[in-house]
């Protein structure tokens, strides 16, 4: 009885976590591809790609793995952590990715001069 209680407390303090967590990094990754489009900040030059396209599956996993907990008769925090994982893990992983890119030094060409072959 006191084993479930200390679970379910866990489960939900992960819960939190990972929500808070997102709320911080969502900005901080619109920040960072905005500058990056923009030719402030370093990013991949598949980034304009990725960030439209990643969003189908992440919210497909989302509705699945939701979906799934449902059906596994779990309560309603481990429902929201199963729906949460797989798009949280995408703000993480991209947070961790685009701070790596750091600013665009003088030297350096901006993305938008390479794509269109101005500046």
């Amino acid at each position: 009885m006191l084993h479930d209680a200390i679970d379910r407390a866990n489960d939900m303090t992960r819960l939190w976590w990972d929500c808070t967590q997102m709320v911080a990094d969502v900005p901080l990754i619109i920040t960072m591809r905005l500058m990056g489009l923009s030719g402030i900040w370093s990013v991949p030059d598949n980034e304009h790609h990725d960030m439209v396209h990643e969003k189908a599956p992440a919210f497909t996993e989302s509705f699945i793995s939701g979906t799934l907990a449902v059906w596994s008769g779990h309560g309603p925090d481990r429902v929201m952590q199963a729906a949460i994982e797989p798009i949280s893990r995408i703000t993480r992983d991209n947070r961790a990715r685009l701070a790596g890119g750091g600013p665009r030094m003088a030297d350096q060409q901006p993305v938008l001069a390479e794509a269109t072959g101005s500046l």
